[in-house]
C-alpha cells in the first residue's frame, strides 16, 4: 500500500488558490485512474483508491486546514499501515517559480505550515515529497494573501501543465524510485 497526500485547505473559497495545488495534483492522479474521492469517517480527510503500476494507492486530501494537515496524514498512515517511506506528500512552494517541480526523498518543511504539521505528527523527515512552484511572490505582496489568492488567467495554462507534470512525478516515484525521479523532474520546468 502506498499513500499520496495532497496538501490544501477545504472549502469552495480555496479551491483554485495557490495553496491548494497539492489537492489539484492528487485530483489529477484520481482523474487519470478513474478514482472518486469519498469522505473519511475515521479522521478528517477525503480519500480515493487507485492503482499506479503494480501498487495499490490511497490518495488523500486532509480536510483540516493547512496548519493541521499532519493529523489526517498520521491517521491515514496508521489506519492503512503505511510507512513514511511509502508516503508521498505534494504541496505548493512559493520559493519555486510557477512551472517548476522539486522532488526530494527527505527534508524539512521550510516555511510551509502544512509540511511543518506533517513533520511534527510523523516525527520523521524521511518521506518523499513533490514541491510544486507557485511563485514568485510579487515584491511587497502579503504572503498569506498571495498563497490564498487565485491564479491569474494568464497563469492557467502553466498551472495545468505543472499539475500534470507533478502527477507524472508522483507516478514516476512509484515506478523508478525517488532518486531517478529527482534526476528527471528537477532539471526542467513546465511552460
Amino acid at each position: 500500500m502506498k499513500l499520496v497526500v495532497g496538501l490544501g485547505n477545504p472549502g469552495k473559497e480555496y479551491e483554485r488558490t495557490r495553496h491548494n495545488v497539492g489537492f489539484l495534483v492528487v485530483e489529477e492522479i484520481a482523474r487519470r485512474q478513474g478514482a472518486v474521492f469519498k469522505k473519511m469517517f475515521w479522521f478528517p480527510a477525503r480519500q480515493a483508491k487507485c492503482r499506479i503500476g503494480e501498487h495499490e494507492v490511497r490518495l488523500l486530501e486532509p480536510m483540516t486546514y493547512m496548519n493541521r494537515s499532519g493529523q489526517a496524514v498520521w491517521g491515514a498512515m496508521k489506519k492503512w499501515r503505511v510507512e513514511a517511506g511509502e508516503t508521498v506528500v505534494v504541496y505548493d512552494d512559493v520559493e519555486l517559480e510557477l512551472g517548476a517541480i522539486r522532488v526530494r526523498g527527505k527534508g524539512t518543511g521550510g516555511s510551509h505550515n502544512g509540511m511543518k504539521s506533517v513533520l511534527e505528527w510523523l516525527q520523521t523527515k524521511a518521506f518523499p515529497r513533490v514541491r510544486v512552484g507557485i511563485g514568485p511572490k510579487p515584491e511587497g505582496a502579503d504572503m498569506i494573501g498571495f498563497v490564498l489568492g487565485s491564479f491569474a488567467d494568464e497563469e492557467s495554462l502553466r498551472l495545468e501543465k505543472v499539475v500534470e507534470r507533478a502527477a507524472d512525478a508522483v507516478e514516476s516515484i512509484f515506478s523508478i524510485g525517488t532518486e531517478r525521479t529527482m534526476n528527471t523532474f528537477n532539471q526542467s520546468k513546465t511552460g
